[in-house]
């Protein structure tokens, strides 16, 4: 009885969690190049009863981010870049290089090319500076990252891809760092102009999700209810 009290509250912890994930998601559906977190469960046990402090119940197995591309929208404004295909952008970071599938971008004072928080995009590992003579109807970067006004080649945008995406070091779902991932030159991306990408999260899925979500822990709450009356009973009766 003890240890399915237990594995209530675990669950009821696991839940929580999960509601926490999938609003989290949510809430990003229209962040641009925002990953949506996924994870799985695993039962843990100790049918031997051979492990000091071991419980059985419900844990988290692991959290994943997902790749897939997001969705696309068109907003005809230059500044707006968004890739076709795998890759990411390189952006200087407070630390290094950090990377994401964001390409909103806008001129901060000094003429560069930022995005949305202040860190210049890069091209060839340098900042992308826009003469300040140039309006940004003029400003054309093609399928290949060349940023170009008139006839003037301005820079070439850094794309790159990782050997395991999986291994990047997520910074708050839209920057990564490279970690242990290796990183090369993307070969088979495009970029396309006047668009972005948003949150790949899709919000029916992510609804269903919620809902299903708040049956379960209300169904570990009334299990764990049902269990402490029991108990309770049990200890009351002569």
């Amino acid at each position: 009885m003890i240890n399915g009290l237990y594995s209530g509250a675990s669950a009821l912890d696991v839940f929580s969690k999960q509601q926490e994930l999938i609003a989290s998601n949510l809430a990003h559906l229209n962040t641009p190049g925002h990953r949506r977190v996924l994870f799985s469960f695993k039962q843990q046990s100790d049918p031997t009863g051979d492990q000091p402090g071991a419980r059985p119940g419900t844990t988290i197995d692991r959290a994943t981010l997902d790749f897939t591309p997001g969705r696309r929208e068109a907003t005809e404004r230059s500044l707006d870049i968004a890739i076709s295909g795998e890759g990411f952008f390189v952006y200087q970071g407070a630390e290094g290089e950090i990377y994401s599938r964001s390409g909103v971008l806008f001129r901060d004072q000094q003429g560069q090319l930022v995005n949305g928080d202040g860190l210049p995009i890069l091209s060839d590992g340098s900042p992308v500076t826009i003469p300040p003579n140039v309006p940004d109807r003029d400003i054309v970067i093609d399928s290949a990252g060349n940023v170009s006004a008139g006839e003037n080649q301005i820079g070439n945008l850094s794309l790159v891809t990782f050997d395991d995406n999986q291994k990047l070091v997520s910074e708050s779902g839209t920057y990564f760092r490279a970690g242990n991932a290796i990183g090369t030159p993307a070969e088979s991306t495009t970029i396309i102009q006047g668009a972005r990408e948003l949150s790949n999260a899709h919000p029916v899925s992510e609804l269903i999700s919620l809902i299903v979500g708040s049956r379960h822990f209300e169904a570990a709450q009334r299990a764990i209810r049902t269990m402490s009356e029991t108990i309770q009973e049990s200890m009351r009766a002569p």
